[in-house]
This record gives structure tokens, sequence and C-alpha cells, in this order.
């Protein structure tokens, strides 16, 4: 085939002579363990303190109680949950720490922060 042909057939002249170039697959695992533990969760304009725990299975109980949910959406710095009546719970982290919870069905975020020992 010469290059008229290969032109006109929608084929790039230099294809033949160029190295082909090969494409990395990113299959980068991310690891949820940066959200495991126990961590308090904090209106800005709230004193109240409620009690956040994320499993190894990414279970999330939220004072004591277990928000069934099922994971939507799993980064680095972030975990998006979809809880059993459509909302979306994403938890945000900065430099591998969880640092806010946004609570899509109350439309409120707050600020995570590591349990304090009393």
């Amino acid at each position: 085939m010469n290059a008229k042909d290969m032109l006109k057939n929608g084929q790039s002249f230099f294809r033949g002579f160029l190295p082909k170039q090969r494409h990395a697959k990113q299959n980068k695992k991310v690891s949820p363990i940066i959200f495991v533990g126990s961590w308090q969760l904090q209106l800005t304009d709230n004193t109240r303190i409620h009690s956040l725990v994320i499993g190894p299975d990414l279970t999330v109980n939220i004072d004591h109680r277990t928000i069934p949910a099922q994971v939507e959406s799993l980064t680095n710095d972030s975990l998006v949950l979809l809880d059993h009546y459509g909302y979306h719970i994403t938890i945000q982290a900065d430099h591998d720490i969880p640092v806010q919870l946004f609570d899509e069905a109350d439309d409120v975020y707050y600020v995570i922060s590591p349990v304090q020992d009393s």
C-alpha cells in the first residue's frame, strides 16, 4: 500500500515508522486503611461530639449505630458511601488523614478528628 492509499483509508503514513506507544495500565490499588479507625465528628458551629467508627470492611457506625451503606467509590483521598435511602456519605482525607464527612441527607459537613483519650 502506498502513501496515497494509506491516507485515503484514514491511516497515518508515519504510523509504520514510529514505535508503538504502550499505555501503562494504572491498576494501582487504593488502600482503605486510612479511613479505618475511631474518629470524632463535630459540626463547626456545635459543641456536640459524635463518634464515628469505620471498620476494616468499611462498615460505618455513627454514635454506636451501624449505617447501612455500600461503598460507591474509594480513592486515595475520599470514601463515598451510598446509604439505603439513596444519599451519599462522603469522607474526605488530607495527607492520609480523614478530615471531613459530608452527609448528603442532612446537607451537613462535619469536621473529623482522631478520638481523644480521656
